[in-house]
């Protein structure tokens, strides 16, 4: 009996339409796999100043804040607590489905994290090709962060080394929903990455969609990635109550002092490219930069484009095959908030330290500090002298001054 072959014409439009109907009936009889895995992560951490409201502001007028230091149990600093299910059929010619599920929680008090989703992380399915590549539908990771976030200074040092407010997204704060994503083989040392997410609003496709674009190359010591991102976030008048909010298109962070002032924007781009390099078994430096733009619209309470260009350079050493200690300096500048006042700028310095207890237990020690200098703005739109935020939106912890310390001492288990 003669062999059954996917022409190429037919692998492609199973890849492309087939994902469109994965979900809807368990069509397919093939061996299959599902795999339960997770990652606990927990410790104490200490936070030199972080701001608290003195004195509400009137409506719109900006708040009196003071500062103090704080000490606390700390989730996820490391790696993100989560658990999760992913797991393939094999369909036969090279083709494969696949889904991945997965849930970040607080190890604090069990909560979901991502704002409470049940599979706030990641919820997707999926067809994979060997010869033609993988597409996913769902909530998942913009490219930048695939090829770009994973070369990044985060991938290395914690999500406490990220550029400031994390606004370029290298730290992965945000996720895209209502996604299509494609992902390429690796061809000669080459990857590459493209992704449309849909607004869901009424009369237009372009109201609140997100998509991407990135390559990666990884050859020898080498790995080099590039990409660039675009979400919309328009608003229909200045009464909506979403102002503020990108659930539409991204789940963009705007936790941080860094850039609190520019959630109520129009759209935001980043451009954004990483390497490493490795020497031996033992070093790998590393360097990064990033171009991130939020652009101001009809109701934003902004009128100037804000231009953050991020710099970063990064380095790692393994002394034994348990312990290694990494180090990383970033500079961020940004444009000036109005005529009258200077553009905030950011310097940051980065310390890590990790022990293998096993393959899978090891301790951590971080370490970062910033300064922070110029104007920037506040959340209705005010000028106000910049504040220090080291790392990412999801620390939590703005300073009430111009500089801040922070130290995660914890334990992460991977499951």
């Amino acid at each position: 009996m003669k062999a059954y072959s996917r022409s190429p014409l037919a692998r492609a439009a199973a890849l492309a339409i087939g994902c469109g109907i994965a979900s809807l009936a368990p069509l397919a009889h093939a061996q299959s796999n599902v795999t339960l895995y997770g990652i606990v992560d927990g410790g104490i951490g200490y936070a030199s100043n972080v701001a608290s409201v003195t004195k509400a502001g009137a409506a719109g007028r900006p708040a009196v804040m003071s500062g103090a230091s704080n000490t606390a149990f700390q989730s996820g600093t490391w790696q993100g607590s989560r658990w999760g299910l992913q797991g393939t059929e094999d369909l036969g010619g090279g083709l494969k489905a696949l889904f991945r599920l997965e849930n970040g929680f607080s190890l604090a008090n069990g909560t979901a994290s991502q704002n409470g989703a049940e599979f706030g992380r990641h919820a997707y399915v999926g067809l994979q090709d060997q010869k033609l590549g993988t597409i996913t539908i769902g909530r998942q990771y913009d490219p930048l962060i695939d090829l770009v976030g994973s070369v990044g200074g985060t991938a290395l040092l914690s999500g406490v080394a990220a550029h400031p407010g994390d606004v370029d997204n290298l730290d992965h704060s945000s996720r895209v929903n209502n996604s299509v994503k494609y992902r390429s083989p690796t061809w000669a040392g080459f990857t590459f990455g493209a992704m449309y997410g849909f607004g869901g609003q009424a009369g237009t496709m372009g109201r609140q969609n997100t998509w991407g674009l990135a390559g990666q190359y990884a050859g020898g010591p080498l790995v080099w990635g590039l990409a660039y991102s675009h979400a919309n976030n328009d608003k229909a008048s200045a009464t909506d109550t979403t102002i503020g909010s990108w659930a539409g298109s991204s789940e963009s962070a705007f936790g941080s002092s860094i850039n609190a002032g520019y959630a109520s924007a129009k759209s935001r781009d980043i451009i954004a490219t990483a390497m490493t390099y490795q020497i031996g078994n033992n070093t790998t430096l590393g360097a990064n930069y990033s171009h991130t733009e939020y652009s101001p619209g009809t109701y934003s309470r902004f009128t100037r484009t804000a231009k953050f260009d991020t710099v970063g350079v990064l380095a790692m050493y393994r002394f034994t095959n348990a312990f290694r200690l990494g180090g990383g300096y970033s500079f961020t500048n940004v444009n000036a908030p109005a005529a009258y006042a200077s553009g905030a700028k950011y310097h940051q310095f980065n310390l890590a330290a990790f022990y293998n207890l096993s393959k899978r237990t090891e301790l951590y020690a971080l370490v970062g500090y910033q300064k922070a200098s110029g104007a920037t703005l506040d959340a209705f739109g005010n000028v106000i002298d910049a504040t220090a935020s080291v790392g990412d939106a999801a620390n939590g912890m703005s300073s009430a001054t111009n500089t801040q310390t922070i130290v995660r001492l914890g334990v992460s288990h991977v499951f």
